[in-house]
């Protein structure tokens, strides 16, 4: 589950805010959707993909278990007059609709055995999972794996049951902009998986930052997020 505070909402609306890392991303799943769907964002954090895919459909139900992201929702819905994301606070597994939604978007949310099991239940046209391809974590000092859960084990589970997929792999710049280099190296001791955190030095922070020419952030730290989107139909989940 992921654990929300303070800092790390300020940091994500931040950086979603100040590129266009949800709106590329959106494009590439846009063909898939029409103005008479209801989808569902499982898992949608601060919700900036369901607001850059209002547009597009229906209806949006915005999950999410935790109550801190969602305020965050709640106030882009009302400031950019957006009146067709229902935000619903609770557990994926435990909010089912009374009507099958019409897709299910789980970007990096789940894993692979958990998302057939709620999309089996609550959904019945396609599935699209966003996931990571790189393999390291991204905010350490040192090198550190990211874990088995992720593009590979997905498809190795898609594969193993028989369910047929598309694939789109893309590359999508989000990186993180920063108010000083206190920031950042606040942003690198929540996020790095070092356990001595004395290694993020200001000369480690330099060379990953870029000083920029902005109002409010001065530095920023190019990040070119590697991804995939796995698209199936639930009618390919056995039972």
């Amino acid at each position: 589950m992921q654990l929300w505070f303070e800092d790390m909402i300020r940091f994500m609306r931040d950086a979603s805010e100040y590129g266009t890392y949800n709106q590329e991303l959106v494009k590439r799943l846009a063909p898939d959707m029409t103005k008479d769907m209801h989808i569902c964002d499982a898992g949608c954090g601060l919700g900036y993909l369901s607001l850059e895919l209002a547009p597009y459909v229906g209806r949006i139900s915005a999950v999410e278990k935790n109550a801190e992201p969602l305020r965050v929702l709640e106030e882009n819905c009302r400031a950019r007059g957006i009146t067709n994301i229902s935000i619903r606070n609770g557990a994926i597994q435990n909010m089912a609709p009374q009507e099958k939604y019409d897709a299910m978007v789980f970007c990096f949310f789940g894993r692979i055995h958990e998302i057939l099991d709620v999309a089996k239940r609550q959904c019945k046209g396609n599935v699209f999972i966003i996931t990571r391809t790189y393999t390291s974590h991204r905010f350490s000092v040192g090198h550190h794996p990211t874990g088995s859960y992720g593009y590979r084990s997905s498809q190795e589970v898609l594969r193993d049951l028989g369910i047929p997929y598309e694939e789109t792999r893309l590359a999508l710049e989000f990186g993180q902009p920063f108010r000083s280099l206190e920031d950042a190296r606040r942003f690198f001791e929540i996020y790095s998986k070092d356990e001595d955190k004395s290694d993020i030095t200001d000369e480690f922070l330099l060379g990953r930052l870029v000083k920029i020419e902005h109002p409010q952030f001065p530095y920023y730290m190019p990040h070119l997020r590697n991804l995939a989107i796995l698209k199936f139909h639930t009618a390919d989940i056995k039972e």
